[in-house]
C-alpha cells in the first residue's frame, strides 16, 4: 500500500512541476516583462523624454 501512495505522490509532484514550468513560469515572466516595459515607457513620456525627440 505504501508503494501505491509513493507512486501517486511522485506522479502528483511531476504534474505540479510540469504545470509550474510550462504554465506558471511563462505567465509570471510575461507579467514581469510587461511591467518593466510599462515602467520604461512611462518614464520616457513623463520624465526622460521620448527617444529621438
Amino acid at each position: 500500500m505504501t508503494e501505491i501512495t509513493t507512486k501517486e505522490t511522485r506522479n502528483s509532484e511531476w504534474k505540479k512541476l510540469l504545470l509550474l514550468a510550462f504554465v506558471g513560469l511563462p505567465i509570471v515572466m510575461f507579467g514581469v516583462i510587461v511591467t518593466y516595459g510599462l515602467i520604461v515607457r512611462l518614464l520616457q513620456v513623463f520624465l526622460i523624454g521620448l527617444p529621438g525627440a
